[in-house]
Order: structure tokens, then C-alpha cells, then sequence
């Protein structure tokens, strides 16, 4: 079996920066709605008659953000599949940097609103393009942990949003109180630009569109072995892979032809339901709305900052160690462990809340272990969850829909933030800890859905994938047949040959 090379880690960090792009991005305004100088400067009010008109406000804001993701989603799926991973990523990054400087630089909250749609469209193809890359240029063993770079950086922007929102409260200047994490998230975008001129192409793309040779010669890099210099298993996981395609590409590809086909409508649905199912917990609601939480049970200042920065930094700990694990541990039990975790978390925040919190009992003590229950959510969350949905989401797919169907993933990702966190101000606000009864029964829900419809994935190539939804396998490298063997290893051997005659024409 093929090793991942250090190279390979490298190109993987570059590439997820785009996932560190929307975190950051995502998480910038839920900094910047916990500064006091953002409220003066828009005129609203965060108490009193007027503060229903301002949480209506903030929904508008996170819906047009959301609805911009939606549409940048939905977008890069057939544009990364016509013009490449690599340059789509590079598009993506610069409609990320344009809508970032005009998010920072709104004069009106109209202008706010408009803008953040820009930015949601950037962030959304980048969420959605970053695991599809990832899973494509990971080796089998190794793809859980490089694919799993995706939710890592994704939370670490949080955390990094969060810490530069924290400092940005203890400015004198209160509008760079909240310019200031919106500006920030010019940066990574930029990053990302710079190192897409340096990242090679997907070599699953490059053989659906007929550039073998180059296709080769990227994935040989890739997958570089120094205790296999003549590159036998690299050679073997190319034939199956160009065998795979060729194969896969006679089928039909697109939307239509994912909910046309049977086997491609399941490999949608378990996709896509990971997703809604991951949101379905209160997830991004909490995450989006910590600091009123945090407020709400009491804490004030700069306080709810540190928290959410605490709270981001356990989620950004728990993707490290999750992609680290995954591999060995599986993505089945990783996902029935984090649903269960998160499930007995929201129960004891929901019974703090309703008890000690909006109750007429008010305690301190139930306060405190609310806080307690955020912080194991989130452990839970980013520990189980988060990096295995992801990981899950883009590696069930053939390559020829692998673009759309992530597409559809990652669109009903945010068309679940849409549902959950536009109305989460208002209902944080008008039915408190009920909010979070409804998150429970969701939950109990996904863990019988993922329970009983829900296949292991690790260990398997993503060609070999297929055969755990009924579709042919053209070869097999952990089961291949002693006739496939022999086909495989007479390809290899004159491909070597090739080669080698190749490389001695080239010096005469």
C-alpha cells in the first residue's frame, strides 16, 4: 500500500487553508457582534424594545452570509470539475478577498448585508472544493488524516477569529473593535492565492480528462516512497485508479444524474444527511451565538470573548487529535460516539437553563455547569464529529460526480445553518433552553439514522469505495484475483520499462 509523503502532508496544509479561510471568515462576524462599537455604529440596540429589531437584523445578516455559501457550493462543484480543482480554489480565494475587504470596510448595514453574500459565496466554494482536493490527493491509509485537515483548519479558524476578536475588544478605537476581525479575514484567502500557484492538480481530474502522463507524474510525487524507488505500489494505486475511471466515466455525471441514479441517490442522501445531522446538534448555534450565551448566564466584559475563545480552541484540539485517530478508529464509531456525547451535553444544558438559568431558581451553580456542558459539547463535537462528517461526506463518491454530489453536501450544510442559526438570536432570546429540547430530538433521530444506514469506510481506496453501494469494482487491490494480479503486474512492468527507455532516450 501506498505511503503519504511528506510532500503530500504539504501540499495538504496549503490546500486547507481554504477550510482555515471559512472558519475564519464564518466566525469573524460572531467576534465582531460581541463588540459594544458595532452596535453604536450601526444604531442598534442590544436592549430594551428596540433589541427584536436588531436580532432580526443579525438573522438577515447570517441568512444572506448563508445563502451566499449556498450558491458558492452549489457553483463549485460543476466549476471545479470543467476548469480543475486547483484553479477553481484560486478563483474562490479571490472573490473570498474581495468580499472580506468590502465586509470591513461596510459604511451602512444594507451594505453590510450585500457584502457578506459576496464573502459567503467565496467561503462556500472553499468549504466545498477543500475536502473534495483532499480526498483525491490522499493515499488510502492516510486519507481520514489528510482529509481531516478540512474540519482541523476549519475550527482553528474559529479559534484564531476568536482570539482576534478578544484583542480587538480591548481597543480604544471601538469601530476597529469590529472592523478589525472582519479585516483579518483578508489574510488567509491571500495565503491560499499564493500557494495555489505552487499546489499541483488533482490527479483524479487530470485522468477524467485524459492527461494521463500528467496525472502520473503528480500523483508519483504524491506518493513517493524512498523504500520503494522503482514506485511499484504508486504504480499499482495508479492502474486501479485509471482503470476506475475510465470505467466511471461512461456513467452519467451531474445533479440530474445523482438523483436519477439509485446508487448515487444513497451515496447523496448518507452525504448530505451527515450534514444536516452535524447541524442538527446546536452546533453552529452555539458556536455563532456564544457570546449572548455567555452573557445570558451571566458573564460579562470581555468574559463571553474568553470563553468562546476556550470553547474554539477544545473544538480546534479535538479535530488535531481526531484526524490523527480516524484511520485506525473508523468513521462509523466515531460518528455514534460524538452524536451520543453531544445528545447527554445539550440535555444537561438545556435542564441547567431552563432550571437554574431562565427559571425562578436562579443559581450560580447551574450557570456554571451549563458553561461546563458548551465546553464537553464541543469536545464532543470536534473530537467525533466534525472531521469524520467531512471525511465521510467526500470520499463515498465516484470522481464523476464527486464534485457535485460534495456540492450537494456542503449546500445542505448551510441551507441547515439557514434553518438553525438565522432564527437563533430571536429564539436564544424568546424560548430560551427550549431551543435546545428541539436539538436533543434531532439528535436521537441521526444517531438511528447513522446507526442502522451507515457503512464503514476506512482502509479502502476511494475506487474501492463503490462496491459498498453496489457498483462494479474493475480492480481490486486488497481482494484482486490471481488473473487481475497478473494483468496489474504485466501493466506495471511496461510502464517500468517505458519509463526507463523514456529516461535514457532524454540523456542521449
Amino acid at each position: 500500500m501506498t505511503r503519504t509523503s511528506g510532500y503530500n502532508v504539504a501540499v495538504g496544509l496549503i490546500v486547507a487553508v481554504g477550510s482555515f479561510t471559512y472558519g475564519f471568515g464564518f466566525a469573524s462576524f460572531a467576534t465582531s457582534i460581541g463588540q459594544p462599537g458595532f452596535f453604536q455604529y450601526f444604531n442598534l440596540a442590544q436592549t430594551g424594545p428596540s433589541a427584536a429589531y436588531t436580532n432580526h437584523i443579525i438573522g438577515a445578516v447570517n441568512a444572506l452570509f448563508f445563502f451566499g455559501a449556498c450558491m458558492g457550493a452549489l457553483g463549485g462543484g460543476p466549476t471545479a470539475d470543467k476548469f480543475g480543482r486547483r484553479l477553481t480554489l484560486l478563483l474562490a480565494s479571490l472573490v473570498a478577498i474581495m468580499g472580506g475587504a468590502l465586509t470591513a470596510g461596510s459604511t451602512h448595514i444594507a451594505m453590510l448585508i450585500v457584502v457578506r453574500i459576496l464573502q459567503g459565496t467565496g467561503l462556500g466554494a472553499l468549504a466545498t472544493l477543500v475536502p473534495i482536493y483532499l480526498s483525491e490527493a490522499s493515499t488510502p491509509s492516510k486519507r481520514g488524516m489528510l482529509t481531516g485537515l478540512h474540519g482541523f483548519f476549519l475550527v482553528s479558524g474559529y479559534n484564531a477569529s476568536a482570539w482576534v476578536g478578544f484583542g480587538c475588544f480591548f481597543s480604544d478605537n471601538l469601530t476597529f473593535g469590529w472592523r478589525g476581525p472582519l479585516a483579518f479575514t483578508c489574510v488567509p484567502p491571500l495565503i491560499l492565492l499564493i500557494g495555489c500557484f505552487w499546489i499541483p492538480e488533482s490527479p483524479r481530474w487530470l485522468i477524467a480528462h485524459g492527461r494521463t502522463e500528467e496525472a502520473w507524474t503528480v500523483l508519483s510525487r504524491l506518493h513517493q516512497d524512498p523504500d520503494d524507488p522503482d514506485g511499484i505500489e504508486a504504480h499499482k494505486e495508479f492502474y486501479q485508479m485509471k482503470r476506475q475511471i475510465e470505467f466511471e466515466s461512461m456513467n452519467p455525471s451531474g445533479y440530474l444524474a445523482i438523483l436519477k441514479t439509485p446508487a448515487y441517490r444513497k451515496r447523496a442522501f448518507l452525504s448530505c444527511f451527515v450534514q444536516y445531522a452535524a447541524n442538527a446538534t446546536g452546533a453552529l448555534v452555539i458556536n455563532y451565538y456564544s457570546v449572548i450565551i455567555y452573557e445570558n448566564l451571566g458573564l460579562t466584559t470581555y468574559l463571553p470573548l474568553l470563553m468562546y475563545c476556550i470553547y474554539t480552541l477544545i473544538g480546534a484540539l479535538g479535530n488535531l487529535f481526531s484526524l490523527l485517530t480516524v484511520d485506525k478508529t473508523g468513521r462509523r464509531p466515531a460518528l455514534l460516539t460524538g452524536f451520543i456525547g453531544v445528545l447527554i451535553c445539550v440535555i444537561i444544558e438545556a435542564a441547567m437553563v431552563g432550571a437554574f438559568v431562565e427559571g425562578p431558581n436562579l443559581s450560580i451553580a447551574g450557570q456554571k455547569v451549563a458553561i461546563v456542558a458548551i465546553m464537553f459539547f464541543v469536545f464532543f463535537y470536534g473530537l467525533f464529529i466534525d472531521a469524520a462528517s467531512f471525511i465521510y461526506s467526500s470520499e463515498i463518491y465516484p470522481t464523476n460526480i464527486r464534485s457535485p454530489g460534495v456540492a450537494m453536501a456542503t449546500f445542505t450544510y448551510f441551507v441547515a445553518c439557514i434553518t438553525f442559526v438565522t432564527p437563533g438570536a430571536t429564539a436564544i432570546a424568546n424560548i430560551g433552553y427550549k431551543y435546545f429540547v428541539i436539538f436533543a430530538c434531532l439528535t436521537v433521530i441521526s444517531i438511528l439514522v447513522i446507526y442502522f444506514m451507515y457503512p464503514e469506510t476506512k482502509g479502502k481506496s476511494l475506487e474501492e469505495l463503490a462496491e459498498l453501494f453496489g457498483d462494479p469494482v474493475v480492480v481490486h487491490l486488497t481482494n484482486a484475483t490471481d488473473e487481475q494480479k497478473q494483468e496489474m503486474d504485466l501493466e506495471i512492468k511496461n510502464e517500468l520499462i517505458a519509463g526507463i527507455e523514456h529516461r535514457e532516450d532524454t540523456r542521449a
